[in-house]
């Protein structure tokens, strides 16, 4: 039972992170700071892990360039930015490594039902193989 709690707390850490990552995307000027501190006001850490939060939050800020040029490799276009949101957090995921590739994906695939339209979980998820390829 403590276990299934651990997962819960990494889902909602992921959805809060990708809103987040969606306002880093949407407004270029905001600090990761302000970011950070608006969703440790709207949420409870018995919920967030706050610092698995705030290191997605703050690495892909880091790295945006990076991952832009990651979407340019893929040749990635016209793409949605909460689909973006999705693919920038499971690049990270998968780079870091912290849990199992295939954990990642359906994550991800996860969030795309969630947060976009039907069928944009088979474009990250085929994103996300060609990056997973390519490293």
């Amino acid at each position: 039972m403590k276990n299934l709690a651990k997962h819960k707390k990494n889902i909602q850490t992921r959805e809060i992170s990708v809103q987040a990552i969606y306002q880093l995307l949407f407004d270029n000027t905001i600090s990761t700071k302000k970011i950070i501190k608006q969703f440790q006001e709207e949420n409870s850490p018995k919920r967030v892990n706050f610092q698995m939060f705030s290191s997605y939050v703050q690495e892909i800020k880091n790295k945006e360039s990076y991952l832009n040029a990651i979407f340019e490799k893929l040749e990635i276009n016209d793409i949605d930015l909460i689909d973006k949101a999705i693919i920038f957090l499971g690049i990270i995921e998968l780079e870091q490594e912290k849990f199992p590739k295939e954990v990642t994906f359906d994550e991800c695939i996860r969030l795309a039902r969630k947060f976009s339209n039907p069928e944009s979980y088979k474009f990250i998820n085929a994103c996300l193989d060609k990056f997973s390829k390519l490293n």
